[in-house]
């Protein structure tokens, strides 16, 4: 502790510079925390899935459809419990950055089958008896200001009505896991009737995009969707069937490896924040090497001198590291929050071990070059300002 004062006066002898190392190492790591919690969050996405529940999907595009015909067959495949059809309304609300996930569906045997989907009995009959009506998550109704009684219009990119609109009017007649401790994996998304979509829509009649079905045992899950597929082998709508974990990470593989690309983008960042906290502590020490040299005239050691500069740059890397990380934590919920898939996820612990593990190894190296050089600086050449 007696050397604070020494400590504090060196890192604050040029503010200006201080500062702007201290900010851009912290942007730094509010990059790191974000991005390194992306591959964290998948994982924990993947985790979530049910080795229960299976998705059928064409095998050619997950957006193409299939005859709503196979519902009746895949429910005859041995081991197969509940079968639900679901359609995709890829749309949005009044502004095209406004996109909302819409699924067509019949509701009664889809919340069988997941029991974390949390909808009051009486709006589950209100859908039933509404043909326009949609349930919708409680976190998409708070984005959007919706309330029960409420109608809306989404704009439809790939469903077009028989009149040519792609608007499609919807009457809200209840809420999906709004409370406070549901899961937010349903809060994000809207569902609504399978019929008035195949009614009104121009094309694709009796079609739909994915069937979700729920399976007696985990362990017959291969044998089962190899069933299922065979069942529709050389047909003009062939499948795949896989569980859901299997489903979501195909479905992340199709926008690439995001793993190594996220770690790219961190070792880029981290190599030059490399260059730049280096280059900071090296004209910190040229600076002041004539201090140096009275401190070691008052008795300093070399090695005393030398640690003072590590510890030095230890607590300028460590500190903006743990503000950068602990802004990207108050951010992380929120943005993963506002996916459907994921909900509102709090920054992995790894993450924060991680960055300051990442922070001492900068700090270590950056301080190296500078302290070895004050180490090995005499008194004579110290105060000459060698």
């Amino acid at each position: 502790m007696k050397y604070l004062p020494l400590l504090w006066a060196g890192l604050w002898r040029k503010p200006i510079r201080s500062v702007l190392t201290l900010l851009s190492i912290t942007v730094a790591f509010l990059l790191f925390g974000v991005l390194n919690g992306v591959p964290s969050a998948f994982d924990y996405a993947a985790s979530q899935m049910s080795e229960m529940r299976l998705r059928v999907v064409n095998r050619a595009n997950v957006l193409e459809s299939m005859p709503i015909s196979y519902e009746a067959r895949i429910a005859r495949i041995p081991g197969v419990r509940i079968v639900s059809h679901l359609s995709i309304l890829v749309g949005y609300y009044q502004e095209p950055r406004n996109n909302v996930s819409a699924v067509g569906l019949t509701l009664g045997p889809f919340a069988k089958m997941f029991s974390e989907m949390k909808v009051p009995a009486d709006q589950v009959e209100a859908l039933h008896t509404t043909r326009d009506g949609a349930v919708v998550g409680g976190e998409l109704a708070k984005r959007f200001n919706w309330h029960v009684g409420d109608r809306i219009t989404l704009h439809s990119l790939n469903q077009v009505k028989t009149d040519g609109s792609s608007e499609w009017t919807f009457q809200i007649v209840g809420l999906v896991n709004a409370g406070e401790h549901d899961e937010k994996i349903f809060a994000n998304e809207l569902y609504f009737n399978y019929e008035y979509l195949d009614e009104a829509r121009a094309t694709g009649k009796g079609t739909v995009h994915q069937y979700a079905l729920t399976i007696d045992d985990p362990s017959h899950a291969s044998e089962i969707s190899q069933a299922i597929d065979a069942e529709f082998a050389n047909s003009s709508a062939e499948t795949s069937t896989m569980n859901e974990r299997e489903y979501l990470v195909s479905q992340l593989r199709q926008i690439g490896n995001v793993r190594a690309f996220v770690y790219g983008i961190i070792l880029a960042v981290l190599f030059t924040l490399l260059f730049l906290a280096g280059n900071t502590m090296a004209q910190s020490v040229r600076d002041r090497v004539p201090e140096f040299g009275v401190l070691k005239t008052l008795g300093f050691t070399d090695t005393t001198v030398c640690v003072l500069v590590v510890v030095e740059s230890t607590i300028l890397c460590l500190f903006a590291a743990g503000l950068g990380i602990a802004i990207a934590a108050a951010l992380f919920p929120r943005i993963f929050g506002a996916l459907p898939i994921f909900g509102a996820i709090p920054l992995p612990g790894i993450v924060w071990a991680t960055g300051f593990a990442l922070a001492f190894g900068l700090a270590a190296l950056s301080a190296f070059f500078p302290a070895l050089r004050a180490r090995r600086l005499t008194i004579v050449e110290a105060l000459a300002g060698h």
